[in-house]
């Protein structure tokens, strides 16, 4: 039970991880703090906010290949924003 509750945390944090970089749109990727804090302000406030989940969310993002990070900035991979674009349009 504990793990299926920890795996829902990691989905929503990739998904509203996918989600700050679309929204904030920076051409050269968004910095991992501009993204924890569009997530932060969109964050439910009975809901706490676990750092750690945030990072390894990310970092399995780039093990994934659904991020690419460039320094300490992260933007979608570009098969993986294809595959977003096929999935919203279907």
């Amino acid at each position: 039970q504990r793990f299926e509750r920890l795996q829902l945390n990691i989905m929503s944090y990739k998904q509203g991880i996918v989600d700050a970089i679309q929204e904030l749109g920076d051409r050269m990727g968004s910095s991992s703090i501009a993204i924890k804090k569009h997530m932060q302000a969109r964050h439910p406030k009975d809901k706490k906010w676990q750092n750690a989940t945030f990072l390894s969310s990310l970092k399995s993002g780039v093990d994934k290949g659904q991020l690419v990070k460039n320094k300490n900035s992260y933007r979608l991979h570009p098969d993986f924003k294809m595959k977003l674009k096929g999935a919203s349009t279907t």
